[in-house]
């Protein structure tokens, strides 16, 4: 079992971002101004966000910045309706997109779970093996197919 010290050195240590209306924003430690300061984002909540942002980015969005293959491909499902070829499309793009992170050793499961009364937003509910882990990570990444960024 990894110890809080192996994961913030394996999964990293990054600035933390929140989610808002407009997509994710530097998060503050203290009152801003004179004391305050950007956090940072350490072990299990670094890995969470740079998944999350992994399924954000569009596949050679940063391949300017030298990371060609970085992203995913959710962004084509934008204006699809919600229907069985647009959520298996859905699994397989999240599949590949979190594999492809070298910290991930395997997705055993990617699941759409239906939100009630939401028809515009798919939730993918996956179960996500981090090297040197024993058990999976639950991740959970909202799609809106309405192209509107989907809220927290």
């Amino acid at each position: 079992m990894a110890t809080v010290l192996d994961r913030s050195r394996l999964y990293g240590i990054d600035l933390a971002l929140r989610d808002g209306a407009g997509g994710a924003d530097l998060s503050l430690v203290g009152p801003v101004g004179l004391y305050g300061d950007i956090a940072l984002a350490a072990g299990n909540d670094d890995i969470v966000q740079a998944l999350a942002l992994r399924l954000r980015v569009r596949v050679g969005e940063l391949a300017l910045l030298g990371w060609p293959d970085y992203g995913s491909r959710l962004h084509e499902l934008i204006g699809e309706p919600d229907l069985p070829r647009t959520r298996l499309k859905a699994q397989a793009f999240a599949r590949a997109a979190i594999e492809a992170d070298p910290r991930v050793a395997k997705v055993d499961a990617v699941e759409i779970v239906s939100i009630p009364g939401e028809r515009q937003i798919l939730r993918l509910s996956m179960d996500v093996h981090l090297i040197t882990e024993q058990r999976p990570l639950n991740l959970v990444f909202d799609l809106a197919l309405s192209g509107t960024e989907a809220l927290p």
